[in-house]
């Protein structure tokens, strides 16, 4: 027989192999990807050299060293990424993705000369579903390789541009365009808001799209369908996607018109609200900024787009000081010419050091 202290011994040897193998068990997981040099978003932008990043599914797990990754986990695939960077995606805030089938149509005009005598006249007679799908798929492509993930959209036959960004695998807050004149999927603003609507319901539970009202902006809507536009962003608990005072010629027809700024018109008619974003903000005024501020205002920085179009620069440092939150984008290819992120960065933080004649307006990491 063997005796109880004996017994006991053994137990508590069993227990404690029973803990370690525990301990040692690896959580089953569809990814990891090790050995890459890691960069942060944490506020200390810590970066791993090397580090390895868990994902499960569309989850990131984990990042950590290689060794710590490697005890923790196991990945049914792994890459090595060795030499190379992963990194967060990406956010572009505005674009026009089919417009990179019109990259180098027209150079060396001003924004109004560039729409009405080139790009409206060419999509009167171009844009089609089949076009929107085949320039959403070009644009995906070199959002990817760029290091996108995620982007914000206005165009024509929006649907089509959802469908092709979720089979890309990428996340879009889009907006189906509503302006006031016909164009190809729409011949009346009416139309334009039924077919929002309807866009709106198709990807309302999608999980990489958001769907959005776009209303193209206050020189080329009426006021009726702008409020229109907002009631329905209202109603449908969605974003608005619009352009604003992205030149001197808008804020003159403004005044012209209304006695007032674009952005003081849009606050009189009950037009910001949440969950809206503003391309451009070239031409805005410190009263203007002080509306944005106040209604939460989201605004969409395109330096490469505003200065190939002679539009201005935006007062990027003094919408930051009021509160207002600044994103970037890089606009439609035909406007840029391309959609890459990283030259958005760089040439924010080079326009802003000269533009305010600071070296320190816009460091790397408030440019990224």
């Amino acid at each position: 027989m063997i005796p109880r202290r004996t017994w006991l011994i053994l137990l508590a040897a069993a227990a404690a192999a029973v803990a370690t193998g525990r301990a040692q068990a690896r959580r089953p997981i569809s990814l990891v990807v090790t050995n890459a040099i890691v960069v942060t978003m944490a506020p200390e932008s810590r970066v791993l050299n090397p580090g390895a990043v868990a994902i499960d599914g569309r989850d990131i797990v984990a990042v950590d060293t290689p060794d710590a990754i490697a005890r923790a986990f196991e990945g049914r695939e792994s890459i090595d990424a060795a030499g190379q960077v992963v990194m967060p995606g990406l956010v572009n805030t505005h674009t026009h993705a089919p417009m990179v089938l019109y990259r180098g149509l027209a150079d060396d005009l001003a924004l109004m000369d560039w729409l009405q005598k080139y790009i409206f006249p060419a999509e009167a007679k171009t844009v089609s579903p089949e076009f929107v799908r085949a320039g959403t798929r070009l644009a995906a492509l070199e959002m990817i390789q760029s290091g996108t993930t995620t982007y914000a959209d206005m165009y024509y036959f929006e649907e089509e541009i959802a469908r092709a960004t979720r089979e890309a695998g990428l996340r879009g807050v889009l907006g189906q365009t509503i302006i006031q004149f016909p164009v190809p999927d729409a011949k009346t603003p009416a139309e334009g808001l039924a077919r929002t609507e309807a866009f709106i319901k198709e990807f309302a539970s999608d999980d990489l799209i958001t769907p959005a009202v776009a209303p193209h902006a206050m020189y080329t809507l009426d006021t009726k369908t702008l409020k229109a536009a907002r009631a329905l962003a209202d109603r449908e608990r969605v974003p608005v996607i619009t352009h604003l005072a992205e030149t001197q010629d808008e804020v003159k027809a403004a005044r012209e018109k209304y006695k007032m700024s674009p952005t003081a018109y849009l606050e009189s008619i009950g037009f910001w609200g949440p969950r809206t974003l503003a391309a451009h903000a070239v031409w805005v005024s410190p009263a203007d900024i002080q509306i944005l501020a106040r209604r939460h205002v989201g605004i969409s920085h395109n330096p490469e787009s505003n200065m190939k179009l002679a539009s201005g620069t935006s007062p990027v440092t003094s919408l930051r000081a009021a509160g207002v939150t600044v994103g970037l984008g890089t606009d439609g290819a035909a406007s840029n010419n391309d959609l890459d992120m990283f030259e958005a960065m760089r040439q924010t933080a080079f326009l802003h050091k000269l533009v305010t004649r600071d070296p320190r307006a816009m460091p790397a990491p408030t440019a990224r």
